[in-house]
């Protein structure tokens, strides 16, 4: 089923955790929701989840309203950050758990839970004597995952899932929590801070920022199409300049990797002596000093000053300190007004 979001708001006394949220989320897709520490994206996912109540707006599964309906009767499931297994449990009682509570008979209960796990890559054959703490991290997410799809969830709700992890665990868990979801056509809703994980792995991405919402669109929207100053500088590593454009000062988001470096080209400056941007082969070229670099192993990375700015730029070359040209697809380059 969809899920849709109508004037939504919910406070914490006289401070909005979010505020006038309306979203269409797409069915049996997975929803990305991103954003900096506090922008409401935890408060968004528990309010849909009904461990939070709204104050204003309405929520939808499919056409059922289920803005005041229980967490229990809304059909949906939650991955928590810290796996939250009981640790005085066996892994097959902890994922067979919801399926008592449900009254399943125990030779179905047993089938879904072996099921389940074997979907999820956890070995079934000593289930019953091994607890939680007895497997990796990255093997406790699994059997959380586990324990929230044997219920057959219609929505599956994910806060932050892989954020206790390393590097390479996430990159696996990944991959194999969104195969999961699609092969079990659930529409799941998956916050995160960290917007890699988001673009890779969503059909939809929202973008918070102070319990609203910036920009939602699929992840190629938002990441070339950014509609706010805030969504152009928060996706990438980016970096912003303040600069004379057409005769009037305004802020360009500039990602490391989008721009290069050539050798020097007189630029033209205006009366003031403040650098006019010109447009050269669908490219903004800029004067600058190359200040520092980093060997980054497949590329370097150059501190570039321009007018007592700095921005990083990604090239395959060895250039020395001193004066260079920076060139930025104009397509790349993305301008708000001040």
């Amino acid at each position: 089923m969809g899920i849709t979001i109508q004037s939504l708001n919910k406070r914490y006394g006289k401070k909005r955790g979010i505020t006038d949220i309306n979203l269409a989320l797409p069915k049996g897709g997975l929803t990305a929701i991103v954003g900096p520490s506090g922008c409401g994206k935890t408060t968004l996912l528990r309010t849909l989840a009904g461990f939070l109540t709204a104050d204003e707006g309405r929520i939808l599964f499919g056409s059922q309203d289920v803005t005041h309906t229980s967490p229990q009767q809304r059909k949906a499931a939650m991955v928590f950050q810290h796996y939250a297994l009981w640790p005085h449990m066996s892994v097959f009682d902890n994922v067979a758990y919801g399926l008592k509570l449900q009254k399943v008979a125990k030779l179905d209960r047993e089938a879904r839970v072996h099921e389940v796990l074997e979907r999820v890559e956890i070995d079934t054959s000593d289930i019953a004597v091994r607890y939680p703490q007895q497997y990796s991290g990255g093997q406790q997410q699994r059997i959380a995952l586990a324990r929230a799809l044997v219920v057959q969830p219609e929505v599956l709700l994910l806060d932050e899932p892989l954020s206790n992890l390393d590097a390479k665990v996430r990159q696996r868990l990944r991959v194999g929590i969104r195969s999961i979801q699609q092969s079990f056509g659930i529409t799941a809703v998956y916050v995160t801070h960290d917007q890699e994980e988001a673009l890779s792995m969503a059909d939809y991405v929202i973008v918070m920022n102070e319990g609203r919402v910036e920009q939602a669109g699929t992840p190629e929207e938002i990441y070339r199409q950014p509609s706010t100053y805030f969504t152009a500088q928060f996706l990438g590593e980016s970096h912003t300049l303040t600069l004379h454009r057409q005769g009037t000062r305004q802020k360009v988001v500039i990602r490391s990797g989008d721009s290069f470096i050539e050798s020097n080209v007189e630029v033209q400056r205006d009366d003031e002596g403040k650098q006019q941007v010109r447009e050269e082969n669908g490219h903004y070229v800029l004067q600058g000093t190359i200040r520092h670099h980093l060997f980054m192993g497949s590329y370097y990375r150059y501190m570039v000053e321009i007018e007592s700015q700095h921005i990083f730029v990604d090239d395959d070359a060895l250039l020395q300190a001193g004066p260079c040209t920076v060139k930025i697809p104009c397509e790349k380059a993305y301008w708000f007004d001040i």
